[in-house]
């Protein structure tokens, strides 16, 4: 019997943080070629999730509020994600910079 494959979803948020973290290395490099390669590199890794969807850490701020999500790390940057097993789901909902204020990580649940 095969394994059944997980739906992979973004929130719009999600979406709107990666194209800001897009539209910042873009800037930062005056080119768009290491954005888009940067951007390439999330998929690439949220894309483990399809397989292993709780292979990142539990995220314990979001604990604190009730939520039970998890995180991956790529480079500096946290993708914070929730698994829905029932549902056979995992949704993507916030990318930020690690350096950024920890508490940030609460604006997605809000």
């Amino acid at each position: 019997m095969p394994n059944k494959k997980l739906t992979l979803k973004w929130t719009p948020f999600a979406l709107s943080c990666l194209d800001q973290i897009y539209d910042y290395i873009a800037f930062k490099e005056k080119s768009d070629a290491p954005a888009f390669k940067f951007v390439n590199e999330i998929f690439e890794r949220v894309d483990q999730l399809i397989d292993f969807p709780e292979s990142g850490q539990a995220e314990p701020l979001l604990a604190e509020i009730g939520r039970d999500c998890r995180y991956l790390v790529h480079a500096s940057y946290k993708i914070i994600y929730e698994y829905l097993p029932v549902q056979d789901t995992v949704i993507i909902t916030d990318i930020f910079h690690t350096s950024q204020y920890p508490e940030k990580v609460k604006r997605s649940s809000e």
